[in-house]
């Protein structure tokens, strides 16, 4: 493969404006719409994951992006047709932390940065509409009634003696450049002297008025400011915004952007006045919209399909235009047909029977506890595994785990296990037979109990376009991680899987496992915190892993944890919410209801992306209800001693299912 990685990591803010039109895939008007919401007079949080597309969706509504997006028109009729004019900007570009010096009153420095915003904001809204007025050579544009209303609101003189946009640009420029220089050198002389020529917000929440009389047909337009990683505000920065957003009052409206942690404060600058949900302002959760998106496989086909057009490969490299683009044509799958015979047979050999160790030391123990003699347990064995492929011998023993008792009826239950199995080897069991259902909830489990058993030396299978993209969660950023790793794996082999064979399971599955690595020990930094959360999602991790590979496996494809929120210390709290802002986690908004009540538990599901770091599911369907004692030993930073007493009594009791010892009774209130 003699062209670059088409699905290596950029940050969305490296991307050129061309690049980011090139590269954009569309998510539908409703989800567009739900995020955005460009009509909307309400400012909006837009909260997101690392990698969730917050930066990519911004900057495709703006001026500039929509500008390359319609060569063929002018501003004025794009303009006309969008109803709004969005400009972006980065926080990160203002180098904010310019602004918090300690050496002079907060108060002051504060008010520096609003003013330094604001021309900056400004400046962009300028360099915008004189492109529109470029473009639109034939069009006539009223300066001076533009400059009229500027004056309403500045009363610099020389400001009152402009009579053009573009002068009043080089005006707004220098005195952005002074107030560079200025806050530069304060951190030389330790003081800070300014003169602020207009009131703090002035200018940019009245610049629509302005643009509404310097053309007819801008009349009625929006004016949308799109601030980008405002997570790289202080606290006292952000109360700029706020108040922004706050005396704004539909005149302009602000688009937020920032990760899931951003927001430090809802304060104002007016003695700390709070701006309110659904009053000031809305808040989106992108991972949450994303997640729940179900064209999101729809969304992954494109994007990648673009991200391979964009290294330069054709439709006849890939053998398809995008609309009939498949790529899992590209990625081998496991065999899943016929109890994954063809699989297993790959990595077991014929007469070895490992699987069914751990299970006749279970049944030897009941039996020996069996007072009357009641258990056969060659005869339970028998029906329970001979003439039966592997995965449905286990599938066998899991049922019989959940359903045996009592030792008199084991011999019955075991064959009314085979008689089920039979049946639906055999093709008879419908689609809702409990044998049926049983199969399609466990299947992935036991196979994957079975690599463990037989130490198949790639581990758990992760292999699949498909596969991919549900580990993906709905974070394109996750998709690329995979498929980098997976394109560079085949490169140093010098193997071409876009234009030759598809790439093997193996294969996948090294990628898979190098993504889950580096998302969980290089791509996420909470400073102090960092050490402390990956070790209480190790924790986590351990807990599911125990309970997938355990003999009576607790719940189909654990990967999801249920929790009463009143359970948590402050210090696991705080925990918790870091791995949740970090996106280690997930929180279901589903809840689950608590057993004993109708309040709702809080569900937590381990990231997919993490899954092949411990061989876990990346699916999810039951959830492992946590007690007390068990959720705060794995989120407090202590709790390292606590968690390995209470796991080993789970393990015990999920290993034993026939134990009635008092050690395992006295743990029943964990779950």
């Amino acid at each position: 493969m003699k062209q670059g990685n088409p699905f290596a990591l950029l940050k969305a803010s490296d991307y050129t404006d061309d690049q980011i039109n090139t590269l954009w895939v569309e998510i539908g008007s409703a989800a567009m719409n739900q995020i955005i919401e460009p009509k909307s007079q309400l400012s909006k949080l837009i909260l997101g994951g690392k990698g969730s597309g917050k930066t990519h969706i911004l900057r495709y509504y703006s001026y500039k992006a929509t500008r390359l997006r319609n060569p063929q028109q002018n501003g004025i009729e794009i303009l006309n047709r969008e109803k709004f004019l969005a400009i972006f900007l980065r926080a990160n570009g203002l180098d904010a932390s310019r602004f918090e010096l300690i050496s002079d009153t907060p108060a002051k420095w504060r008010q520096a940065f609003a003013t330094y915003l604001e021309l900056r904001i400004v400046e962009s809204v300028l360099d915008a509409i004189l492109d529109v007025r470029q473009s639109a050579k034939n069009e006539s544009f009223d300066d001076k009634a533009f400059m009229q209303e500027i004056c309403r609101v500045v009363s610099d003189p020389e400001v009152l003696a402009l009579q053009t946009v573009d002068k009043f640009q080089s005006w707004v420029q220098r005195i952005r450049v002074d107030i560079d220089e200025r806050v530069n050198n304060a951190a030389f002389i330790g003081t800070l002297e300014l003169r602020i020529p207009f009131s703090v917000g002035a200018l940019c929440l009245n610049l629509r008025k302005c643009i509404e009389v310097w053309h007819p047909r801008l009349r009625g337009l929006s004016l949308i400011y799109l601030l980008d990683e405002i997570e790289n505000f202080s606290k006292q920065q952000q109360q700029v915004v706020n108040s922004f957003i706050r005396y704004a009052e539909g005149r302009v409206t602000f688009r937020v952007g920032g990760r899931l942690y951003a927001m430090k404060t809802h304060a104002t600058m007016a003695d700390g006045e709070e701006n309110r949900e659904g009053s000031e302002f809305k808040t989106v959760h992108l991972d949450d919209i994303l997640r729940a998106f179900k064209g999101y496989p729809e969304f992954a086909r494109k994007f990648v399909y673009k991200r391979l057009t964009s290294v330069g490969l054709s439709e006849n490299d890939l053998g398809s235009s995008m609309g009939d683009f498949d790529p899992s044509r590209h990625f081998a799958e496991v065999e899943s047909g016929n109890a994954y015979q063809s699989f297993l047979k790959s990595f077991i050999t014929e007469g070895q029977e490992t699987h069914l160790q751990a299970f006749e030391t279970v049944l030897s123990l009941w039996r020996q506890n069996d007072d009357r003699g009641n258990l056969n347990v060659s005869a339970v064995l028998t029906a329970l595994v001979e003439g039966f492929p592997l995965l449905i011998q286990k599938l066998n023993i899991l049922c019989f785990c959940k359903k045996a008792s009592r030792p008199s009826d084991a011999r019955d239950v075991a064959n009314e296990i085979r008689e089920s199995a039979v049946r639906f080897l055999d093709g008879v069991a419908g689609k809702k037979d409990s044998y049926t259902i049983a199969y399609g909830h466990y299947a992935q489990d036991l196979v994957a109990q079975l690599c463990r058993d037989y130490k198949r030396s790639r581990g758990v299978p992760y292999a699949g376009f498909d596969t991919f993209v549900r580990m993906s969660c709905g974070n394109p950023r996750n998709l690329l991680i995979i498929l980098e790793r997976a394109y560079a794996i085949a490169a140093f082999r010098n193997e071409d899987f876009i234009k030759g064979s598809p790439l093997s399971v193996n294969r996948q599955t090294e990628a898979a496992l190098e993504a889950a690595r580096f998302v969980f020990e290089q791509d996420v930094i909470l400073g102090t915190e960092t050490e402390v959360v990956r070790e209480s999602i190790a924790r986590l991790a351990q807990l599911l892993r125990t309970a997938r590979y355990s003999l009576n496996v607790p719940e189909v494809s654990p990967a999801v944890v249920s929790f009463a929120d009143s359970y948590l210390t402050e210090p696991a709290r705080t925990i918790l919410r870091a791995a949740l802002n970090s996106s280690f986690l997930f929180e279901l908004s589903e809840g689950r209801p608590a057993r004993n009540s109708q309040a709702l538990n809080r569900k937590i599901q381990i990231n997919p992306i993490l899954a092949p770091r411990w061989g876990l599911p990346i699916a999810r369907r039951g959830d492992v209800s946590l007690s007390r004692e068990l959720v705060n030993a794995i989120f407090k930073p202590d709790g390292r001693r606590e968690f390995d007493m209470l796991l080993g009594a789970l393990e015990y009791r999920w290993n034993n299912p026939f134990s009635k010892s008092r050690a395992l009774v006295g743990q029943t209130e964990l779950f």
